[in-house]
């Protein structure tokens, strides 16, 4: 709990106004969990600054008295990173949400890192530019909190995460301290690259309050979307098309059981056997409509030798929109389904049958119902693991930590690690030294540098 809690709040109070500090219990509610399935933690406050000077003034007041503060973006995160720890105080970012600039010369927007990423991506296209992630949650993330665990999407095979297109950030410093990591420029060979050292931090070293992200050109789309019955085949087509040269801005996936969620969830069977252990999504990009078609031809010969089954195609905007839609819901259809847990591991693509196989033994080891869908252009697997009927909550997160832990170390012994994208948050933190053993000694000081009295997001 907070030491000199109502003297301190009383302080905050001054700074962003009463209306602006909630402590009242059912409205704190709202923000007592993220998308973590059945993880509530009740803050002692919410507070609600407008700008970095606000911020500034906030965390100052925290730092001298010692007390946690917690940052907090959309709240759609899996990890657990925007629960409050011992009931602190949470610092919501939602109202940081200007699009500052869009520069279309030096191809850069410059905006508050409570913008939501879906309004930063149509603002940007309406100037003829493109922020080039499709992040799924990207009606309520904020583009501060896609930084700070610097999110992937199915684009993330083209383009990398959410820190590739980072260009330079405001932070406010656990002593309130303002600074600008960098500069606006494409290139800066000035010193160390503080800008990626706080793109994925989780907000442990400051709080992002203004973001610089590179823009680009959009690109003409086509997709392809086929079933397997054989899900192994579905694996080998995908290492396989990058083995004879093949390239995509997304190679997406669902197993059988996401499939049929998320059918159900759409209420739409897409006329795909029930037989179907795999959907597989190739998407590529380029200006021409023509060359995208004879490209497509190309890849679908590839995927006629793994797959009996139809080749569905979709090269204008609205067909595009339909034909990603089943991977697009399958989020929504497992949380509509029953508590679950997500598991976030991401292996070399070499790698991707063998880390399905384990995941299948593993599962199957501890008689869990599960489906595994995700970004299997880059390895990077969700696995969700449903809550078993026959147990209590309880029970069944008793054996969830034991099933994770092997899969964990699985993925580690591939040449994987414990997060592709989702970060670390307070539900990773225990395997994390199995993660990074040596790394994490420097993390520790590093963090220490930043925030010596452990008060930013500990």
């Amino acid at each position: 709990m907070i030491e000199n809690k109502l003297s301190i709040l009383d302080e905050i109070r001054t700074i962003v106004g009463a209306k602006y500090l909630i402590t009242k219990p059912d409205l704190l509610y709202k923000y007592s969990k993220d998308c973590t399935s059945n993880k509530v933690t009740i803050p002692s406050a919410v507070v609600l600054p407008k700008n970095t000077q606000e911020i500034s003034k906030i965390i100052a007041i925290c730092n001298e008295t010692k007390t946690a503060i917690t940052v907090r973006g959309g709240g759609t995160g899996v990890s657990g990173g925007a629960l409050s720890v011992n009931s602190g105080i949470i610092l919501s970012l939602e109202r940081l949400n200007k699009i500052i600039e869009i520069n279309k010369v030096d191809r850069i927007a410059i905006v508050e890192s409570g913008v939501i990423t879906k309004d930063l991506k149509d603002a940007v296209l309406k100037d003829g530019l493109n922020f080039p992630q499709n992040i799924s949650s990207a009606d309520s993330c904020f583009i501060g909190g896609n930084v700070a665990v610097s999110s992937g999407s199915p684009k993330s095979l083209k383009y990398g995460t959410t820190k590739n297109y980072v260009v330079n950030l405001e932070v406010v410093l656990p002593d309130g301290r303002i600074i600008w990591t960098g500069k606006n420029v494409s290139k800066n060979a000035t010193g160390y690259n503080l800008t990626q050292l706080f793109s994925g931090s989780e907000g442990t070293l400051g709080v992002i309050t203004k973001v610089v992200l590179k823009l680009v050109p959009p690109m003409k789309e086509l997709v392809l979307m086929v079933p397997f019955t054989k899900i192994d085949n579905l694996f080998i087509c995908v290492q396989q098309f990058f083995a004879k040269g093949y390239s995509a801005s997304s190679i997406e996936f669902i197993d059988g059981v996401g499939f049929k969620l998320v059918s159900q969830y759409l209420d739409n069977s897409y006329h795909i056997k029930s037989t179907t252990e795999g959907i597989l999504w190739i998407e590529i990009e380029g200006d021409y409509s023509d060359k995208l078609l004879d490209e497509a031809l190309k890849i679908s010969r590839h995927i006629n030798a793994y797959t009996e089954e139809e080749i569905h195609v979709a090269d204008n905007p609205s067909e595009v929109k339909a034909l990603w839609k089943m991977r697009s819901k399958v989020g929504e259809a497992v949380i509509n389904h029953t508590f679950f847990r997500d598991v976030d591991i991401v292996v070399p693509c070499s790698k991707i049958d063998e880390m399905y196989k384990a995941i299948v033994i593993i599962a199957n080891k501890f008689n869990f119902n599960y489906t595994v869908f995700g970004h299997v252009g880059d390895g990077n697997f969700h696995v969700n693991i449903f809550q078993n009927k026959e147990q209590t909550i309880e029970q069944w997160e008793v054996n969830i930590v034991v099933w994770v832990k092997e899969i964990f170390l699985k993925a580690l012994e591939l040449g994987g690690t414990i997060s592709g994208e989702h970060g670390i948050g307070k539900i990773n933190l225990p395997y994390i030294a199995e993660a990074i053993p040596t790394a994490q000694i420097i993390m520790d000081k590093i963090k220490k540098t930043f925030d010596k009295n452990q008060i930013i997001n500990p």
